[in-house]
């Protein structure tokens, strides 16, 4: 081997570990950087010519070794949008918008990425966005306020995830159909003895009425009838239909009669317009014939003189409600939390896996696009399918790079760097020894 091809060698080794060093730098800026992917470094050497009696070195050259299947720490959060993939190898789709106009993006021939980086926050026009600037994708529903969210996800179905103010920002109310209704009836009242009640329920309109409702002892032992019911917040009290009744009850005191338990409310048109559905009191399970008779749950007739209403649980009404806050669930779905209590999932993010995914085309350290050639054709599944893995809300996933991994190998490269421009400095000592023969 000429001194010739021991420069070039050693210039090369001192250029790969100066790769190396980049490598190692990148990786250290960004111990911290949520969902970030390191990158380790593979050396190749190369030969120009080699014999059973002569080698010529090439050299060494450093290339990249992906580390996008290594997952790093995942830690709790606060934020409610933030999520981390954890059990898989997916990635949540994420994409950057061609356009925006006043406060709506649009994605129309945008680049599909990909992301483990899943610190999602909402940002001023309403979409999910993460600390590095690309927008949550997911599935929406078909229809606003139904959630049928197709069961098979595509790229093809992606848009936006949005909190949008002018959709969502309110939840429509629900009218009463069910109410159960707990009391206790004075068995030591005499007949004649009146006792009333109010039970609220919400109309069409989600509106909250208040039905009063009279009850007279009737000259039979244990039988209560219902002698008025009225809503007075209504203009005029309008009639209501009662349909079932009276309430009658054993000897010991438990709900007989109605067979179902049930006393059915039909009210009048109401004058706000809304149309009141007839409203079902259950007031418990009837007892079993025969004995022993054990009371049921509900209604009864025991010792007392007042009536006892013990509790009153609307089961199917709900007054309107106003947006308050965004959540992601561990099946992926966007859920909103409204004030009444009620929850829409209008969208559902799903989970994209390859079959190679350390050969995802690189855009920042944390985001990826797909290299169909190297990396594999996309697959899309929901959370828990699959190689996909599952979903941990309220989380986020760390940096993959170890500390002290990178600071040995920085050592390591070092001082191979300095080895390497040792070998140049003998080399150029051999030339100039060469040369001074000359004089």
């Amino acid at each position: 081997m000429g001194v010739g091809n021991a420069l070039n060698t050693a210039l090369s080794g001192m250029s790969a570990f100066a790769t190396q060093i980049g490598y190692i730098s990148e990786n250290l800026a960004n111990v911290s950087t949520t969902g970030y992917k390191g990158v380790q470094t593979n050396f190749q050497s190369y030969v120009t010519e080699s014999t059973p009696t002569f080698e010529s070195p090439g050299g060494v050259t450093a290339t990249p070794i992906y580390q996008n299947t290594v997952a790093g720490q995942v830690s709790s959060t606060a934020t409610a949008t933030n999520f981390a993939i954890a059990n898989g190898t997916g990635f949540a789709p994420v994409a950057q918008p061609t356009s925006i106009t006043g406060t709506t993006a649009s994605f129309s021939g945008s680049e599909q990425m990909y992301t483990q980086a899943c610190d999602f926050t909402i940002n001023n026009d309403g979409y999910l966005v993460n600390s590095a600037g690309d927008y949550l994708m997911g599935v929406k529903e078909q229809t606003s306020y139904q959630g049928d969210i197709p069961g098979t996800p595509s790229l093809g179905n992606l848009t936006g995830v949005r909190v949008d103010p002018t959709v969502y920002a309110t939840i429509p109310g629900k009218p009463s159909t069910t109410i159960d209704y707990n009391a206790n009836f004075p068995a030591s009242a005499a007949a004649g003895t009146t006792a009333s009640s109010q039970v609220q329920f919400y109309d069409s309109l989600g509106t909250a009425q208040t039905l009063n409702i009279v009850y007279t002892r009737a000259n039979t032992a244990n039988t209560w009838n219902i002698t008025s019911a009225t809503i007075p917040s209504d203009s005029g009290n309008p009639a209501v239909t009662i349909a079932g009744g009276p309430l009658v009850f054993t000897s010991s005191g438990a709900l007989s009669s109605p067979a179902t338990g049930d006393i059915s409310f039909t009210p009048a048109t109401l004058t706000d317009g809304a149309v009141a559905s007839a409203v079902t009191l259950s007031y418990g399970t009837p007892a079993s014939a025969g004995p022993p008779v054990v009371a049921a749950t509900g209604s009864t007739q025991y010792s007392g003189t007042t009536l006892d209403v013990h509790s009153v649980s609307d089961l199917t009404g709900q007054a309107p409600g106003s947006f308050q806050s965004a959540s992601i669930d561990n099946n992926g779905f966007v859920v909103f939390n409204y004030s009444n209590g009620e929850q829409m999932k209008p969208y559902r993010v799903p989970l994209v896996t390859f079959s190679n995914p350390n050969e995802l085309q690189r855009v920042t350290g944390a985001t990826f696009a797909s290299n169909v050639t190297l990396a594999g054709t996309p697959v899309v599944q929901w959370a828990g399918q699959g190689a996909a893995g599952t979903i941990t809300p309220s989380s986020i996933e760390g940096s993959n790079v170890d500390i002290a991994t990178e600071l040995t190998q920085m050592i390591v490269a070092q001082r191979a760097y300095t080895s390497n421009s040792k070998v140049i400095t003998a080399a150029d000592q051999m030339i100039q020894d060469a040369l001074a023969l000359i004089h």
